[in-house]
């Protein structure tokens, strides 16, 4: 389980998270809708122990979740906004780094590069690959070892449609396995078809959307179009 207890963080121009208190259950696929600037990668920062939380704690499986929890961050995957991976290693390079890393073997490199279509530009500089090749290498880090905890921020951006339904395979399978994620997307279809729950950030503010769960696609997606242009 995750859980948030009066969590906050602020910074000197003036924006503040939270306070937060929630709780998502291990095995949920939670969405998370918000506009630019409301404060979603910086909750995502703080409950992956990138960030420290100003006040507060973050808990997951009740362990406390902070920069120097090494051990609990690495049973989490992260994927930012903005991954900027370092352009001067090829994708079976990093991905072997981060095998060791985890105590994977050679296969597990070798699969995600199958599953991610990234065969033909393995040997090649991250400099040199698409921004969708970049994309889906990031992916293959933040998911090869499986973690408990999945953060996905907006990584369905610059995926083409092929490897947009290879990422929605992998969410689903990670719930039938009861592996917690949450993502954050612009695409209100995309996440009422694979997210089981919803939560709306504005101005550093969570919402819960309970009557998200008794909804089938269409229709989830139309609550999400209705939270945020009914006011207008």
């Amino acid at each position: 389980m995750l859980k948030l207890d009066q969590l906050t963080k602020s910074f000197k121009e003036g924006f503040t998270l939270g306070p937060l208190n929630i709780s998502i259950d291990s095995g949920a696929t939670v969405a998370l809708f918000g506009k630019n600037g409301a404060g979603k990668s910086t909750l995502f920062s703080v409950i992956t122990g990138n960030a420290d939380r100003t006040s507060g704690q973050a808990f997951w499986n009740g362990q406390k979740i902070s920069p120097e929890a090494v051990e609990l961050k690495s049973r989490m995957g992260y994927l930012p906004q903005d991954s900027d991976l370092p352009h001067w290693v090829t994708p079976e390079e990093i991905l072997s780094w981060a095998a060791k890393l985890h105590r994977l073997g050679e296969d597990a490199v070798q699969h995600n590069i199958e599953i991610w279509d990234a065969l033909e530009w393995k040997d090649k500089p991250l400099s040199r690959c698409s921004h969708g090749m970049q994309k889906r290498i990031g992916l293959a880090l933040a998911t090869m070892h499986n973690p408990d905890l999945l953060i996905l921020d907006e990584a369905f951006n610059a995926l083409d449609i092929y490897h947009t339904r290879t990422l929605e395979n992998l969410i689903r399978k990670r719930g039938q396995c009861k592996l917690t994620t949450i993502l954050s997307t612009h695409t209100p279809l995309i996440a009422a078809n694979i997210c089981d729950q919803a939560w709306i950030m504005e101005g550093g503010k969570l919402q819960d959307i309970p009557e998200w769960r008794g909804l089938s696609l269409e229709p989830r997606a139309q609550l999400i179009e209705e939270k945020f242009f009914a006011k207008k």
